[in-house]
């Protein structure tokens, strides 16, 4: 029997495997190049081995959306599925991603595929995905699953701390930010996404304050309300540990989730890169 809905998003929402097993999350693989090789994120290729790579300076690195012919293999594939599909999809004003996705499910009209802006990425995009999963489980209609995830974007945000802006620079994503290079080589940025809005929002002369500041930017957003957590890292293990281990002792916590970022984003974030995604409510 068809479900009545089912949730799509692709690997930029850097979801744990076992919440897409859970919920039945479709996952549409982003593209990672390495050289003249191109690889299925979170398929060909998985983070350990994406990050020695990416240590090791084996050859240049890209990302790109897969094409309008994947999409519409991909959504044709859940229209045999489900009476209709909700789309969560990586922030539209940084990727062609948004784009392809609905230029899919335009052709594949009238069947209903809903195909929404996280206005995030990572699991600040994963987030917006499980709010629609754990709706249409509950069995919430096509249009409420819409209404619920359309109502939690705006209170999602992502926090990271990054060893350097040369990835994200040099991939495109931050490419405003070229200028401060030079002055912010000795600094440690942090960079905040939120309902599609990124940018610099603080410096720090070391990586220990750096930590700090992005839990004090999530303590003071979140107050004392329950609140949803993921640490992210690229090649930080130690130090993303602690960094959970403090927010756990110190927050309401409804769910922590603790992962590598996913090679995709791992080419704009380079190495050493820790974040935070979250938002508060039950």
């Amino acid at each position: 029997m068809k479900k009545q809905v089912i949730v799509a998003t692709d690997s930029g929402a850097n979801l744990p495997q076992t919440l897409i097993e859970k919920y039945d999350i479709q996952v549409i693989p982003l593209w990672v190049q390495i050289g003249d090789r191109s690889y299925r994120d979170g398929v060909d290729i998985q983070p350990l081995e994406f990050f020695r790579r990416l240590r090791e300076k084996v050859g240049r690195m890209a990302t790109s959306q897969p094409s309008l012919g994947e999409f519409l293999e991909f959504y044709r594939g859940l229209r045999e599925r489900a009476e209709g599909v909700v789309a969560v999809h990586l922030v539209g004003r940084y990727s062609g991603v948004l784009n392809v996705a609905r230029a899919a499910a335009a052709e594949l009209a009238p069947f209903p595929i809903e195909v929404i802006d996280s206005g995030n990425i990572a699991m600040a995009e994963g987030f917006a995905v499980l709010v629609a999963a754990r709706a249409a489980e509950a069995g919430a209609s096509l249009r409420e699953v819409v209404e619920r995830v359309k109502a939690v974007v705006p209170r999602i945000d992502l926090v990271a701390m990054v060893d350097s802006l040369e990835y994200a620079v040099r991939g495109g994503r931050l490419a405003s930010a070229a200028r401060l290079l030079d002055s912010l080589l000795n600094i440690k940025p942090l960079v905040r996404i939120h309902n599609g809005e990124l940018g610099v929002i603080s410096q720090a002369r070391t990586r220990a304050k750096g930590l700090r500041r992005m839990v004090e930017e999530l303590a003071e957003k979140v107050g004392d309300a329950p609140c949803h957590v993921a640490v992210l890292y690229s090649d930080a293990v130690e130090e993303a540990e602690r960094l959970r281990d403090e927010i756990v002792a110190r927050l309401r916590c409804v769910e922590v989730h603790f992962l590598p970022v996913a090679p995709v984003l791992g080419v704009h974030a380079g190495p050493g890169a820790v974040g935070l995604a979250f938002y508060a409510g039950e």
